[in-house]
């Protein structure tokens, strides 16, 4: 977040959070997807 507040000149962190929050969440769920059914391979 902070790497985006410096690189988009936003002088608040709140508004980096605010704003920008919910695409990390989303990739976060995307990225753990990926991963659960990449394992689940190697469980059965």
């Amino acid at each position: 977040m902070k790497y985006i507040q410096e690189r988009l000149g936003h002088g608040s962190f709140e508004i980096i959070s605010d704003v920008y929050a919910h695409v990390s969440k989303k990739i976060e769920k995307e990225t753990m997807t990926k991963f659960e059914t990449y394992t689940k391979q190697f469980l059965k």
